[in-house]
């Protein structure tokens, strides 16, 4: 997996689930649900009729504090008004969003969840006019600058959606994929360090770091950093494939764990995009593995005969040479009798062995 397609495949794929999209709800002005997405109420006439009220409370809640701060001492107030303007510079959210910034950042998140990437930018930025607090928009175009490969703008976008909000994993983690592709690994990792120190379930900067780590080809890091995605989401079929990879890559020492990982990524995630490749390595594993068997040497078993067929055999053995031996003797004594009377000369007699 090269540099850039690492950008591609993990930006979209992992991050965008992670997004801050809208979702409307008349339970509260403004609530965060599991996800992390920001819910934001229908603009139904009880809602405005509520808001009316509220602004009426909030208007006579701030004549009383007015009337209660001009009772104060004039001392007291000179710090005060240093805190305020102090907090009114923190760039950090006061209230909800704009309506008019909630409505272009909605309609963006619908069109860049369904790959109109250059509208969905137009919506992002008229939300950011609308209501420059909304750092949301600002980390989702920087997704979109990412897959486009346009870095320099999405190094941008990320850094000024973490300067509203530094604690946004998703925000960090798509710097950090984009930080790698610019060939800056030392930062990239300490943005996805960074991120699993926010929130240590979030197993896509882990994965992010084990990817990043095997294409430097540093595997035992990136096998570390795979487990610990693993971990985290036991499930996540990308990991298994990864590690699955990096076992078939070790000169064939580790054929069966690789076959193991690689059908387990497969039977995960059977539509995933790794599974034609996962399928081809487990290919080429079984006919190493069966050439392997093959080439084993074939073992010669002897069988040993069953107790009391020792002594019988051997005494049949016996026989059978004393026989042998006995024919020799009587063809040798045969040819030397006749050489012995041709000769004239005495022939020795062949002394048989002891009978056993």
């Amino acid at each position: 997996m090269s540099k850039n397609s690492l950008v591609l495949a993990l930006a979209l794929a992992l991050l965008l689930p992670g997004t801050s999209g809208f979702a409307k709800s008349s339970k509260s002005a403004k609530q965060t649900n599991k996800s992390g997405q920001i819910q934001w109420p229908m603009d139904t006439d009880d809602d405005k009729s509520q808001a009316g009220k509220d602004k009426s409370a909030a208007s006579s809640d701030s004549a009383k504090a007015d009337k209660s701060e001009k009772s104060q001492d004039k001392k007291d107030s000179e710090p005060k008004k240093e805190e305020e303007k102090a907090k009114a510079e923190e760039p950090v959210r006061k209230g909800p969003y704009s309506e008019q910034a909630v409505k272009h950042y909605n309609k963006g998140v619908e069109l860049h969840q369904s790959g109109f990437l250059n509208q969905a930018i137009g919506e992002y930025k008229q939300a950011i006019e609308a209501d420059s607090r909304m750092e949301e928009a600002y980390s989702n175009l920087g997704l979109i600058y990412a897959a486009q490969r346009s870095y320099a703008k999405a190094t941008e976008a990320f850094n000024k959606a973490l300067e509203l909000k530094p604690g946004r994993t998703t925000t960090l983690n798509g710097l950090g994929t984009v930080l790698y592709a610019r060939g800056r690994m030392k930062e990239a990792v300490e943005k996805w360090r960074q991120a699993i120190e926010i929130d240590p379930t979030f197993a896509s900067a882990s994965y992010n770091m084990g990817t990043a780590f095997e294409n430097e080809k540093d595997y035992m890091q990136a096998i570390d950093a795979y487990v610990k995605a693993l971990r985290i989401s036991p499930n996540m079929a990308d990991a298994y494939y990864r590690i699955g990879s990096i076992f078939n890559k070790d000169n064939n020492r580790h054929l069966a764990q690789a076959k193991f990982l690689l059908s387990k990524s497969i039977e995960l995630a059977p539509d995933a995009e790794f599974v034609r490749d996962a399928k081809r390595q487990l290919g080429n594993i079984q006919e190493e593995l069966d050439s392997e068997r093959s080439e084993e040497p074939e073992i010669k078993m002897n069988v040993m005969p069953p107790p009391g067929a020792s002594d019988a055999s051997s005494q049949q053995k016996s026989e059978k040479n004393d026989q042998a031996v006995n024919e020799s003797s009587e063809t040798k004594k045969s040819e030397s009798d006749a050489r012995s009377s041709a000769d004239g000369k005495k022939v020795e007699m062949f002394v048989q062995p002891p009978a056993n």
